[in-house]
Parts: C-alpha cells; structure tokens; sequence
C-alpha cells in the first residue's frame, strides 16, 4: 500500500507539472498557479514552476509559501531581486536575505508578505539584527505562535497546533516544512 500511495502521488505531481507546462506555454501564469493549490503534494520540479510563474505575475515575495515548498533555493540566486531574495527563504538562510533585502527593498518601500514574516522571524531570532524591522500586528501575531508552541510539549502536538493556526506563513515554513523531529 505504500508503494501505491507513493506512485499515486508521483503521478498527481507529474499531472501538476504538465498542466502548468501547458498553461505556462500558453503565457497563461494565473491559470498555471491555480493547478495543484489546494494540494500538498509538490516536488523541485513544481516547485520551480510555481517561482517562475509567480515572479512573472509580480507575486514571488507575496505567495510562494502558500505552496508546499520543495527542493533548495541556491540556483535562484544568481537570478537576482525576488528569485535571490525567495532562494535565501527556501534555504532558511536570514542573515543572507537581510543582507540582500537593501538591494532590491531600499527602506520605506513595501515589502511582500513573506519577506515582512521574514523579518519579524529574523529579528526575535537574533540579538543583533543588521536589519531592525518591526511590524506591531506581525509581532503580536509571532508572539502568539511562540505561546501557541510552549502550550505544546510534543513535538507533533506543536506542529499540528501551528499547522492549523500558521499554515501558510513563512514562519510555519521554517520551523516545520522539511523537517521532521
């Protein structure tokens, strides 16, 4: 059974990839990023799909981590602005997204969602931040996650209770997607 299940999902993802191959052939990316979304299936493969079509509808920084995200960032980087900023994400690298956020964010320009949970992330992770970022809804909503987790001792217990309240989030994607305790 566990053969099947895995060939079945082999064969759902496959069925993404040649969906969003087709409609991406087509130009038509918003119809691409609707294939698989309410799935949690993915792989590197679709993974990259998904980046392409959301940085050529001007999304990458705003929805990638809505997907289940697979496989690692480091050939994105040399693409540079969102791609270079989303692979230090996926790779779960702060201090380098930090780094490279001025190069493409100068201070006062909007940030997408993903690289403002980021940064909330990033500064309550590190003493000295080189870059100090506060948002008072996003740190209130981390503080509540980091409640949310003590209220759990079990590593499982913690990871359903965010699941359910943080999927979705950056956050959720760092501590807990490719990971398991």
């Amino acid at each position: 059974m566990l053969v099947i299940g895995i060939a079945i999902d082999k064969g759902e993802v496959e069925r993404y990839i040649d969906r969003m191959d087709r409609y991406m052939a087509d130009g038509d990316y918003a119809s691409a990023l609707q294939v698989g979304i309410e799935s949690d299936k993915s792989n590197a493969r679709l993974t990259q799909l998904r980046v392409e079509a959301l940085a050529h509808e001007h999304l990458l920084g705003e929805r990638l981590f809505s997907y289940p995200v697979r496989g690692a960032g480091a050939s994105l980087v040399a693409k540079g602005g969102d791609y270079e900023l989303c692979a230090y994400l996926i790779d779960k690298n702060l201090d380098k997204f930090a780094d490279a956020l001025s190069k493409y964010y100068p201070a006062g320009k909007p940030l997408p969602r993903y690289y403002r949970e980021a940064l909330v992330l990033y500064n309550h992770l590190r003493s000295s931040p080189s870059v100090v970022y506060h948002d008072n809804v996003l740190d209130t909503d981390y503080r509540d996650l980091q409640e949310l987790e003590r209220r759990h001792r079990s590593w499982n217990a913690r990871r359903m209770a965010v699941f359910q309240n943080y999927e979705g989030t950056y956050w959720y994607y760092y501590e807990y997607e490719n990971r398991q305790k």
